[in-house]
């Protein structure tokens, strides 16, 4: 009897101190991230359209020439760009002309743009084939608002005109 009583107390105290058992035991992992090259572009507008009031030189904001009208739309796009690499921003046009509905084109150079906060009356640049920097930026966030500016002369016929104009991305150093 004395033998189970023992027996019993052994194994009593065996199960009770090996919840008291501490293991300290430790790993590394070693962690490798690749973060790719990211940069990404947001306009606030789907289209850019000068409307029959933008050339109202009577009443509205665009100014009378002897060659044409001149139509000014500012604050007209807005373009957020974020990246984690240095970038740099360019416009230009993918077409020479603008094309007509009823087959008249508008050279794209008649379409002018600057940037908002250079708002001085000689700032404007014409739109062209070949891309011109806009402005570079470091990694980050970076707003580019742009005022455009369009000259109908009088030798362009009356009608509704269709074209595109391209701002690309670029990161520095490509």
């Amino acid at each position: 009897m004395r033998t189970v009583i023992a027996a019993i107390l052994i194994v009593s105290l065996l199960v009770a101190g090996s919840g008291l058992v501490f293991a300290s035991d430790r790993a590394e992992i070693p962690v490798t991230v690749k973060i790719p090259q990211m940069i990404m572009m947001k306009l606030d507008a789907t289209e850019l359209v000068f409307n029959e009031v933008d050339f109202d030189y009577l009443l509205g904001d665009a100014h009378l020439t002897k060659v044409g009208v001149v139509a000014t739309r500012k604050r007209a796009v807005t373009a957020t760009i974020s990246g984690n690499v240095p970038y740099t921003l360019f416009v230009s046009a993918p077409e020479e002309y603008l094309i007509g509905a009823r087959g008249g084109t508008i050279h794209i150079s008649q379409l002018r743009w600057r940037l908002t906060d250079r708002s001085e009356e000689d700032d404007w640049e014409s739109i062209s084939l070949e891309r011109v920097q806009v402005r570079g930026g470091p990694p980050g966030t970076m707003e580019v608002v742009f005022d455009f500016q369009l000259t109908a002369y009088w030798e362009n016929p009356a009608q509704v005109y269709g074209g595109q104009i391209l701002l690309t991305v670029i990161p520095e150093g490509v």
